[in-house]
């Protein structure tokens, strides 16, 4: 991890969170180059994340999603109740609704995608931590889309494949626990889910939750 150094006061201290280590060594080099952003930790996964914020107090946190011991949204929703004004950037690779919306309730404060080009990354980070919102065009579209559909498909039509699969197990019985491993998603990303799912389906126990999936044949019947 890096070690912090004496900072001014218009710079923006940035956090770097992904597992892989040549994607970090290539944005700390970039993000060398300016004056104004200075990288005062890095992170290999989610855990790491939160105690370095909770050491360095940084303006900005750029957040991978997949990382193994914790993934990026749970420790982005970790931080953002921790510390109400924390901005988290997503970088990522998954450009789907199914990432996007879980990061939004999290409460992150930007998204961009690891094929970016340098200059975006730099609009991002400073965009974020002026306090304001940034996303990445294609992934602007995918939200924008995604609204404009919910407003004439029945509310099964709006999960996405991954709900879908959360909502399985749960009308099979399974613990948070079960499923998590399963689907490979941390516990509280399954507790993500089923919260959207009763949301979006309008119930309000799980019992309600598979009362709806088999009334509305959302399983089938030889799952």
């Amino acid at each position: 991890m890096a070690a912090t150094t004496s900072v001014e006061a218009t710079t923006i201290t940035v956090i770097l969170c992904d597992d892989h280590d040549l994607l970090r060594a290539g944005l700390v080099a970039m993000l060398d180059f300016y004056d104004d952003i200075q990288v005062v930790g890095e992170a290999t996964n989610g855990r790491e994340a939160i105690e370095l914020y909770d050491e360095k107090d940084p303006d900005v946190v750029v957040m991978d999603i997949s990382m193994p011991v914790m993934d990026g949204i749970e420790a982005s929703s970790i931080i953002c109740r921790r510390h109400p004004n924390a901005k988290v950037l997503i970088m990522t690779q998954y450009e789907e609704q199914q990432f996007i919306e879980p990061a939004l309730e999290a409460g992150v404060s930007g998204f961009i995608t690891k094929r970016s080009a340098g200059g975006e990354f730099v609009q991002a980070l400073r965009t974020v931590s002026d306090g304001g919102f940034y996303i990445h065009p294609q992934m602007a579209r995918l939200v924008a889309n995604q609204a404009g559909r919910r407003q004439t498909l029945r509310p099964e039509d709006t999960l996405t494949p991954r709900e879908r699969q959360v909502l399985t197990q749960i009308v099979e019985g399974k613990t948070n626990g079960a499923i998590a491993r399963s689907l490979s998603l941390s516990v509280k990303t399954v507790e993500w889910h089923r919260s959207n799912l009763m949301a979006k389906l309008g119930t309000h126990s799980v019992a309600e939750l598979v009362r709806y999936a088999i009334r509305h044949d959302l399983v089938d019947d030889d799952e």
